[in-house]
């Protein structure tokens, strides 16, 4: 079996694997999502009563999860959101 030398690596490419230079390649990082017709899915990590809440509501008003949880966000947008801890019933 014969001994090889790696590859040479130009200068731009070793100083951009280095592990300092991960900040400035984040910021042309692909976006975390699918493009799905004309919306994007999403990944969402939500706390389990939080979301037998939104399921709850969701059927109450005969809506999908989705649906609600596109509302809630719509909502918090055009009317922005408490973060007080406070709940509006």
């Amino acid at each position: 079996m014969a001994i090889t030398k790696p590859a040479k690596k130009s200068v731009e490419n070793f100083i951009s694997s280095a592990p300092d230079a991960l900040a400035e390649t984040a910021a042309v990082a692909k976006p975390n999502y699918v493009r799905k017709g004309k919306k994007l899915q999403i990944t969402l990590t939500i706390a389990q009563p939080l979301l037998e809440e939104v399921d709850a509501l969701a059927h109450e008003l005969g809506l999908s999860r989705a649906s609600v949880i596109n509302l809630a966000i719509h909502q918090g947008m055009l009317h922005g959101i408490n973060v007080s801890g406070g709940r509006n019933s």
